[in-house]
């Protein structure tokens, strides 16, 4: 299967500014530590039976720059799902405004993010799933390249048993924190920086060594008591105190809500 140019991604991270196109998603395509965070997304899908396919397109502008944006992976499965909403002319709109606000000239480095970004693009080829997926989970296979075929066009990636990410209760109380912290935090008129709502998830991974969905479920303790602590220590949360209102309610609270 045909794919980008080298050149055509390189100038395509740059437009990006190293941020996901999707309205308000502050998340990068790469990692300052170097991870690969975001896709190539194809405006008309690369092959028939994918969202927005257009059978007229030639294969070169179906991997051209214009058919092409960068999503952080959460906003590309987003936009794939619901084609009939993020048609080929509002992806294009988005394209658009992207890269004229986030968009910047090319470094000789960009050479390098847009081969991690094509690599990632041919690491992973799943046409169909018959099965649950788990990929750089703890414990589970980990693999260079994993190619999956199924019976049925959309495919469902479940976080393995055992983690916090497979049980619904304890992931609803994760969000909540979440939630709750990306909400004090971001109010906070006084920070020196711009806020990135992103920033609390690479913490978690950083600190315990994984996505807090793939965490066992062991683990859930230490990443609510961390959450707890990040929220605690936000200038919202502290007036709140001073007044005798809590910042959150616990997890038993939760669950009777």
């Amino acid at each position: 299967m045909a794919t980008p140019t080298d050149k055509t991604t390189k100038r395509l991270f740059a437009l990006s500014g190293n941020i996901c196109a999707f309205p308000g998603c502050a998340l990068p395509i790469v990692e300052a530590a170097g991870p690969v965070t975001g896709e190539i997304c194809h405006i008309a899908a690369r092959s028939p039976g994918g969202p927005r396919y257009d059978p007229s397109q030639s294969d070169k502008d179906r991997n051209g720059f214009g058919n092409l944006l960068l999503l952080c992976r959460h906003h590309h499965k987003i936009v794939d799902e619901e084609p009939n909403i993020y048609s080929v002319d509002v992806l294009r709109h988005i394209k658009a405004i992207h890269e004229s606000v986030a968009g910047r000239a090319e470094k000789p480095t960009d050479l390098i993010f847009a081969k991690m970004l094509l690599n990632d693009l041919n690491q992973i080829t799943i046409s169909r799933n018959n099965g649950n997926i788990a990929i750089n989970s703890p414990g589970a296979i980990q693999a260079h390249q994993v190619t999956i075929r199924n019976t049925h066009h959309s495919i469902s990636i479940n976080a393995p048993p055992g983690t916090i990410g497979s049980d619904q209760e304890a992931t609803r109380y994760v969000k909540y924190l979440f939630d709750k912290y990306n909400k004090f935090a971001g109010a906070d008129r006084m920070r020196a920086s711009k806020f990135n709502h992103g920033a609390i998830y690479k913490n978690i991974e950083s600190n315990f060594g994984a996505s807090w969905r793939l965490l066992p479920i062991e683990k859930f303790d230490a990443v609510c008591d961390y959450l707890q602590q990040r929220i605690k220590r936000t200038t919202i949360a502290k007036s709140n105190s001073a007044k005798g209102m809590r910042a959150y309610c616990t997890y038993q609270e939760f669950n009777t809500r």
